[in-house]
């Protein structure tokens, strides 16, 4: 698994080994997920298979994927991963189970009451919630950005693609996302697509010396 993830340019942040199955917390670069997973379980699958003298297919089905956007939503799942055996009654602590990345001098000891990453609707609304009263609104943030840059408002929404727009449509994502706006929201109301928003990220962290992790999981 480290050779894959490593050859593919990718970054494992956790990982946890169950009975029948397993739970990884990827960061893709150019390789997309879905080739990273092939090339591992065919890889693993002929290993396997050569090892015991046996053919066929090893895996039961296609493995399933969340997209994380979020540090917060990152956090959570991570710990989610590690409280893997615990939650199967396996061990009593997570410490306590050899086949995963946990290490408990970095367990942010979030409480995971209410999150399921695999249920339907919002997945990360249990975490990302925040009461509305104390974010400054995504519409007061424009506003203050069109009076610095003198953009209009309708125009940082619009589809103009201008570059003194962009910059300032970069700025508003840039300081919602920053004081804990969803990137998800923050894309909707600004209209642009969550790719866009990732690109924000990269282009804020080379202009305005912003850290393009508000925009993902680190």
């Amino acid at each position: 698994m480290d050779r894959c993830v490593r050859a593919c340019g990718a970054v494992l942040h956790a990982y946890c080994l169950m009975t029948n199955h397993f739970h990884l917390a990827i960061e893709v670069a150019e390789v997309p997920l879905s080739a990273i997973m092939q090339r591992l379980l065919t890889g693993y699958c002929k290993y396997f298979n050569a090892k015991y003298d046996r053919t066929g297919h090893l895996f039961e089905a296609r493995h399933n994927a969340n997209i994380c956007l979020e540090d917060r939503y990152l956090t959570a799942l991570i710990r989610y991963i590690h409280m893997n055996p615990v939650r199967a009654d396996l061990v009593a602590r997570p410490e306590d189970w050899p086949w995963s990345s946990y290490d408990p001098r970095s367990d942010p000891g979030v409480d995971l009451e209410g999150f399921d990453p695999w249920a339907s609707g919002d997945l990360q609304s249990v975490v990302l919630r925040k009461e509305a009263e104390t974010l400054r609104t995504l519409a007061d943030i424009a506003g203050e950005i069109s009076s610095r840059t003198g953009v209009s408002v309708a125009r940082i929404r619009s589809r103009d693609r201008r570059t003194p727009v962009i910059d300032a449509r970069m700025l508003v994502a840039a300081e919602a996302v920053r004081i804990g706006h969803p990137s998800v929201r923050v894309a909707e109301w600004l209209r642009v697509t969550p790719c866009t928003m990732s690109r924000y990220g990269k282009e804020s962290y080379a202009k305005y010396d912003m850290p393009d992790t508000i925009f993902r999981g680190k």
